[in-house]
């Protein structure tokens, strides 16, 4: 069972089913607004595009536990020099990498290495950026309203995404908040985001709920370390 787990893994944390949501009903209706004034919300509510666009590069470290394996996703962002580096550790042993760099890449799992076709590539750029939602344009993504839905108990405006490979994602965004609360996407599933909390000024999510079918039992990520703006070392992306 462990192989096809990690199959999955591999491209649930390489890129970027069914949602459970329901019609709002409320005293007084959702204010109307439009795909991109709701991006603009978001990007208010975790800090603001100033304060975002000053970031160059990130590094994030999470931690998951599933089939009593413990599992550390490490993922470094390059914004700047368009760079990605994504690995997933299992018992200190590289199970799976992927990396990104000058319009080229390659995801190695279990010893075999794969090049990355043009549609791959084109769906993993996207995830060079830790906040993708103010490149949407430019990436040539198709953003358009869904119907308002209830996320957890909270209100929430839906926007349907198409990438520039044609992959097709839902995101739900807080009417309260503005913050992302969940995202549904054919390989990923459906992916949660739950306790916000500030680093260097940006709100992050600091648990991430995934559940698929490929998955036993919905898997928590939790947040392990996040450095912004630090210096990356060129082998990372080797």
């Amino acid at each position: 069972m462990r192989k096809p787990i990690f199959i999955f893994l591999f491209f649930l944390f390489s890129v970027s089913q069914i949602i459970h949501a329901h019609t709002i009903f409320r005293a007084e209706p959702i204010p109307e607004k439009t795909p991109q004034e709701i991006i603009n919300d978001y990007i208010d509510a975790i800090g603001g595009a100033k304060k975002i666009s000053a970031v160059k590069t990130i590094v994030l470290v999470m931690e998951a536990e599933i089939q009593g394996m413990k599992i550390e996703i490490d993922t470094n962002r390059d914004m700047e020099g368009l760079r990605l580096m994504q690995q997933m550790v299992v018992d200190g042993n590289v199970m799976q990498k992927t990396v990104v760099k000058d319009d080229e890449g390659y995801m190695s799992m279990m010893g075999q290495v794969k090049t990355l076709s043009e549609d791959e590539l084109a769906t993993l750029k996207t995830n060079i950026y830790a906040f993708p939602e103010m490149h949407y344009e430019d990436m040539g993504f198709s953003v358009t309203r869904g119907e308002n839905a209830t996320i957890n108990g909270e209100e929430a405006y839906t926007l349907k995404v198409t990438n520039s490979a044609g992959l097709e994602s839902k995101e739900y965004f807080s009417v309260s908040s503005g913050l992302k609360l969940k995202m549904v996407a054919e390989v990923a599933g459906d992916i949660i985001f739950d306790d916000y909390k500030e680093v260097e000024g940006i709100m992050f999510p600091m648990k991430v709920t995934i559940s698929n079918p490929m998955l036993p039992v919905p898997m928590e990520t939790h947040v392990v370390s996040i450095q912004v703006n630090e210096s990356l070392d060129n082998s990372l992306f080797e």
